[in-house]
């Protein structure tokens, strides 16, 4: 489903984020790209949703390489995939309902579905009571939360999370995870970035990164 063919990617000429990168993550797949700060976990992301382009070598999604193929295409890809950002991405002075509704909305999803799906995965994430409040008036675990819905709330073949649980205290950290994990076992394909170890980490693969190398 994804997959690095000797991926390179240089920022400035002489900032390497990641080097000669072999990588197949396949379909279902439970995937944890972990590594120190600066070793390369969010540019592999970024390459795989098409927000960066490689230096060298290809990144193919869903059998399309991403260098070659038309923005309508990618943008096609996206429908297919989620992304939980490390800094959110809420549109601050917009609700909680609005923020989560948007994905459905570009889609072309009808008034009514939308206000069913929204309702039905804010109830399932715990956020119903905050449905009118505005995102910047959430606390750092209720805007992880709202990010990870806006994400997933199209369904998504793909999702990936860029250290969806960083900065979270445990409980928080441990209801996120857990609804990785029953992603997963819906058959989601699931590739979270992290510097720290998780529990979860025992039912995934994992791809160890330093200096924007694999290590194992």
């Amino acid at each position: 489903m994804i997959t690095f063919e000797n991926v390179t990617k240089v920022y400035h000429d002489t900032v390497y984020a990641v080097r000669d990168i072999s990588l197949v993550i396949e379909k279902g797949s439970l995937c944890f790209i972990v590594g120190p700060s600066g070793a390369g976990k969010t540019t592999l992301l970024k390459l795989v949703y098409g927000l960066e382009r490689p230096s060298e070598g290809t990144v193919s999604v869903f059998g399309s390489d991403l260098s070659r193929i038309p923005r309508s295409r990618l943008q096609a890809i996206r429908r297919h995939t989620g992304f939980v950002f490390q800094d959110y991405r809420l549109v601050e002075d917009w609700t909680v309902y609005q923020n989560a509704a948007i994905p459905l909305e570009i889609l072309g999803k009808s008034p009514l579905y939308v206000r069913s799906r929204v309702w039905r995965m804010l109830k399932w994430i715990g956020l119903t009571h905050k449905v009118y409040e505005r995102a910047r008036n959430l606390s750092g675990g209720e805007r992880q939360r709202l990010a990870l819905v806006r994400a997933i709330i199209h369904d998504p073949d793909i999702v990936l999370a860029d250290e969806p649980v960083g900065g979270q205290d445990e409980t928080t950290a441990r209801y996120l995870m857990n609804v990785f994990y029953k992603l997963h076992r819906k058959g989601t394909t699931i590739v979270i970035a992290s510097h720290r170890s998780d529990p979860l980490m025992d039912h995934a693969r994992i791809v160890r990164m330093e200096h924007g190398r694999i290590l194992e």
